[in-house]
């Protein structure tokens, strides 16, 4: 159920994905709505397997 106080209607998620190159893998993170546009802004040239979904979190300063 959606907070009834947020006016985000389409949240962001933190996307993991292990990129896997020709000679080298690493852990990247791509923060979008939806697992098919993170996929669409991750590098080329990499065969990108899914790791894990993260909420992106508001932060608040408090003074």
């Amino acid at each position: 159920m959606a907070d009834s106080q947020s006016t985000q209607t389409h949240p962001k998620f933190i996307w993991r994905f292990l990129a896997l190159g020709m000679s080298s893998r690493r852990i990247i993170r791509i923060v979008a709505t939806t697992e098919h546009e993170a996929r669409e802004k991750s590098p080329s040239g990499c065969v990108m397997v899914f790791a894990g979904r993260l909420p992106v979190q508001e932060v608040r300063y408090v003074r």
